[in-house]
């Protein structure tokens, strides 16, 4: 495996955030590790996070959440990810995977019945929004609602990297056996679901990259392809833009998820091979 670049290879230091400053010789970027949903514990921020976000003229994040409210993106969830050719749910997945979700469902205020024409990966997004609720943690408190909110508050220019479409498009081109199985990873013990989201939300809060890694890689060691297209290709995708801000003359303030930062393939490890100079805050 790949050797972790130096600017992230050791634990944080005592009150440093999981945020980068990445300096080039002629423009400067904030990188900051999102965790897509998260409680109120979790404000105020480090003083880091706002005074680079102050410092910086544009936030630019994984999609424009002006373009993605579910008056747009819930009609193409629902055509992409519900079967438009007669099967259904529970004869594409396994007997088991199916009794499996529908024992789940008597804990939930979810039904076979409303998930019997969802996509296995759909399914998934269901499910995995039920525990991140259990576990106290909610979207619209996320890093990037907060940091987005924030900007369009103060007049700054707001860029996505990619579009909720195209998110949208990765999942539902994943193979459904690989959809199933990561469906299964979900489900397969709630309490240790609940679990691995209080450990990553810790490792955020911490700035502790080398957790978050662990954390990352583990989640995905069963899904290889599944990994390639949802972090490795998109990672790659986005550097053309994250090199482009360090060619501007103002700042710009980068907002992804924390799982795109870490790792062999992650954004800091790519920066670094870059020669760029990368400096935990």
């Amino acid at each position: 495996m790949t050797a972790w670049p130096a600017a992230a290879q050791s634990p944080a230091p005592a009150g440093r955030s999981f945020l980068w400053r990445v300096q080039s010789a002629t423009g400067v970027l904030y990188l900051a590790g999102s965790v897509h949903a998260l409680g109120a514990s979790a404000y105020p921020l480090s003083a880091a996070f706002e005074q680079a976000f102050d410092a910086s003229r544009t936030l630019v994040e994984e999609i424009d959440l002006a373009e993605a409210d579910m008056l747009t993106t819930g009609p193409l969830l629902l055509s992409k990810g519900m079967y438009q050719d007669g099967r259904t749910f529970d004869l594409v997945v396994s007997a088991d995977t199916a009794k499996l979700i529908a024992d789940r469902l008597k804990d939930s205020p979810l039904s076979m019945d409303l998930l019997r024409p969802m996509k296995p990966w759909m399914v998934n997004l269901m499910l995995s929004a039920i525990e991140m609720q259990k576990a106290g943690l909610d979207p619209a408190m996320g890093l990037d609602k907060h940091f987005f909110d924030r900007a369009t508050a103060g007049g700054k220019t707001v860029v996505g990297l990619e579009t909720a479409a195209s998110q949208i498009d990765r999942l539902d081109r994943m193979p459904e056996a690989v959809q199933e199985q990561m469906l299964l990873g979900t489900i397969r013990d709630s309490d240790a679901a609940r679990g691995s989201l209080s450990t990553l939300v810790t490792a955020w809060q911490r700035g502790d990259a080398v957790a978050m890694e662990k954390i990352v890689l583990a989640g995905f060691s069963e899904f290889p392809g599944a990994y390639t297209s949802l972090i490795v290709e998109r990672n790659r995708n986005w550097m053309p833009r994250l090199e482009a801000c360090l060619t501007q003359g103002s700042a710009c303030f980068v907002v992804v998820g924390a799982a795109h930062l870490v790792g062999p393939d992650g954004l800091l490890a790519n920066l670094e091979r870059r020669g760029y100079r990368l400096e935990q805050r």
